[in-house]
């Protein structure tokens, strides 16, 4: 299924939560319409927590169907809500980086992420996602998760992302990869997507262009 919609009016969707194909990451926080919209769109179950009391958990955190990884500064609380999750691996990682979902990048098969994470942080994103993890750019910037919206079927990367990163991609992810926006040109296109292999919300703000050119890469249509 795919929709184009906002959360609480701002249609940088992906900022709002974290779709994989077995469940989807999100604040309970949102509003009822909105997480009425993302089970009807998903059809998976809903892991509802904050992360350091913040509502934009895409921003923060990584997460694919084995694991979910969130930063040092998230709470205890935080932290044992969702490991009462049984089946999903959760650890936090300590790095003063926290902005987890815009530096790394991640699906079931592999991850990328920013350059500057040392051997054990690497480590740490590989355990608790279970896939290989290596350092990489997009567009030769760091923020490899915001630039790249990525499922188990394809990734649409910022317009600027290079050859031999393109290849980087397609070759760890195991994914088809082409250069595309979101939201009326915003390079930064896991912002303006929530999307799994089966499902994807885009931001309200994404022209028909752009939404057939992301359905198409990510094998919707």
């Amino acid at each position: 299924m795919i929709a184009r919609y906002d959360f609480e009016g701002d249609p940088n969707v992906g900022a709002f939560g974290v779709a994989t194909d077995r469940y989807v990451f999100v604040s309970p926080n949102m509003s009822e319409d909105s997480l009425d919209t993302i089970e009807r769109v998903f059809n998976l179950p809903l892991v509802q927590s904050t992360v350091a009391t913040l509502d934009a958990v895409g921003l923060v955190s990584v997460a694919n169907s084995n694991g979910l990884l969130i930063p040092y500064t998230a709470t205890d609380d935080e932290l044992a809500a969702l490991k009462m999750y049984s089946d999903i691996r959760v650890d936090w990682i300590d790095d003063k980086m926290t902005a987890l979902g815009n530096i790394i990048l991640a699906n079931d098969k592999g991850a990328i992420c920013h350059p500057d994470f040392d051997e054990e942080a690497r480590k740490k994103i590989s355990d608790v996602l279970g896939v290989e993890a290596v350092p990489g750019t997009v567009a030769r910037l760091p923020t490899v998760g915001s630039n790249t919206a990525v499922t188990n079927r394809g990734a649409v990367v910022h317009p600027m992302a290079t050859s031999d990163e393109i290849d980087q991609i397609s070759q760890l992810l195991k994914v088809h990869v082409e250069v595309g926006t979101v939201n009326r040109g915003s390079p930064y296109t896991s912002l303006g997507v929530m999307a799994n292999q089966d499902s994807m919300i885009a931001g309200s703000e994404t022209t028909g262009v752009e939404l057939a050119h992301i359905s198409q890469v990510l094998g919707f249509v």
